[in-house]
């Protein structure tokens, strides 16, 4: 029999519609734009928001749903937006406060995934702006579909150029910074990249054990897959009997799958991996390439064809991906056949960032020691690569190789 009083009852002590979002963190410059933050989470009901200098930094554990940085005082809202990207969750909503008024800045912000809210700006405009975008989280839908990660992939010219090496200390350096970051290993028999990264006992995933098809596999899944190497830094890496086509399909879709898990994607492309590099597959899958170099004739020639490949599809495409040129000095200098300047001549354009040779770096990477975090003085090649990568100015070079003798020290 049905019972009204009970349908009445079970109806009036369901659980309330939530009316918006559950935190706000603002980063403010100005008491004005902190002051109206503040006066509509009271107005609306809201948390009230945990608010802080812009000046003091940015702690991502602790951003709350909705992410609002103030850059009213700003010189350059996109350069100064762009600092603070890579710390920012993919997952979270950011909205930009500026008083830049240009189509340029709006489109920059969203390609980024900002939302970019004109000042000045009044009570009600703010109000529904801030709703606007906590529907949007809800559904993860607008602007903020963008926040995805930044895909680097570092190529190694030839084998034995120092390329693993290089990708490991990047991806490091980034996790270092503040930024999620999952290092992914292309290389799936015989890896060393356990050694490099000083953790001896580092297993990789057996494609045998995952039980899922490629179809069904969602980004939970995928995430599951990723090996914890520290707080910030995950390793995807695989490997098994299956053919080496196979294993790659795999993970450029668990890559796909964790786009929205980080702010970078580094690849590591070794020229010793077992299956020839489809150079057209690995543009249009990344964002930015490293290419890593020794002065020798035959890695040059390789580096060539990639950079002729990269601006081919540039000028079909429309496309800017962008190349590093790295030159890795990873023997003494005088074991090389070619000088910086003969390297600079036949790739024609200037080395972005160079390694000196540095007779210690086997035994600091075998005491599970980070090279990036010895590095000293003026020039920090490493430290410069991790800046560029994350849109930041890198120290000025200088051209003579003998500056960097005491680049890194114990």
């Amino acid at each position: 029999m049905f019972d009204l009083a009970k349908a009445i009852s079970a109806n009036t002590t369901s659980e309330p519609e939530e009316r918006g979002p559950a935190g706000f963190s603002l980063f403010y410059q100005t008491p004005e734009c902190h002051n109206l933050v503040l006066e509509v989470c009271r107005f609306e009901g809201w948390p009230t928001p945990h608010c802080q200098r812009e000046s003091q930094g940015i702690n991502p554990e602790k951003l709350q749903d909705i992410v609002i940085l103030e850059l009213n005082d700003s010189d350059n809202v996109v350069a100064d937006a762009r600092q603070f990207a890579s710390q920012m969750p993919n997952k979270k909503g950011i909205i930009i406060i500026g008083k830049e008024d240009a189509i340029t800045t709006m489109r920059a912000l969203k390609e980024m995934g900002f939302y970019y809210l004109f000042w000045p700006v009044g009570k009600q405009e703010l109000t529904e702006f801030l709703h606007h975008v906590h529907a949007n989280q809800q559904k993860f839908s607008g602007v903020s579909q963008n926040r995805k990660a930044k895909r680097v992939a570092v190529v190694g010219s030839r084998g034995g150029c120092g390329n693993t090496l290089i990708a490991t200390e990047l991806a490091s350096a980034l996790a270092g910074s503040g930024a999620e970051t999952i290092l992914v290993d292309h290389k799936y028999c015989h890896s060393n990249i356990d050694i490099i990264l000083g953790q001896k006992d580092l297993a990789k995933q057996d494609v045998k054990n995952i039980s899922l098809q490629l179809h069904e596999l969602d980004e939970d899944a995928a995430f599951s897959y990723l090996t914890q190497v520290s707080r910030r830094l995950s390793l995807l890496g695989l490997t098994g009997e299956s053919p080496q086509r196979e294993l790659t399909e795999f993970s450029h879709t668990l890559c796909d799958l964790l786009l929205r898990r980080a702010n970078f994607l580094i690849e590591d492309y070794s020229a010793s991996i077992d299956f020839p590099l489809e150079i057209e597959t690995l543009i249009q899958r990344s964002d930015m390439i490293v290419l890593v170099l020794e002065p020798s004739v035959t890695s040059l020639r390789n580096g060539q064809q990639l950079l002729e490949a990269v601006a081919k599809h540039n000028l079909d495409s429309g496309d800017e991906t962008r190349v590093l040129l790295v030159a890795n000095y990873h023997r003494p200098e005088s074991a090389f056949s070619l000088s910086l300047q003969e390297m600079k001549q036949y790739m024609e354009r200037e080395m972005d960032i160079v390694i000196p040779f540095n007779k210690q770096t086997s035994h600091l990477v075998l005491e599970g020691r980070r090279l990036h975090k010895q590095e000293s003085g003026k020039q920090k090649p490493l430290t410069a690569l991790y800046r560029l990568i994350n849109g930041q100015l890198a120290p000025q070079k200088s051209s003579p190789l003998t500056l960097f003798k005491e680049v890194f020290k114990r």
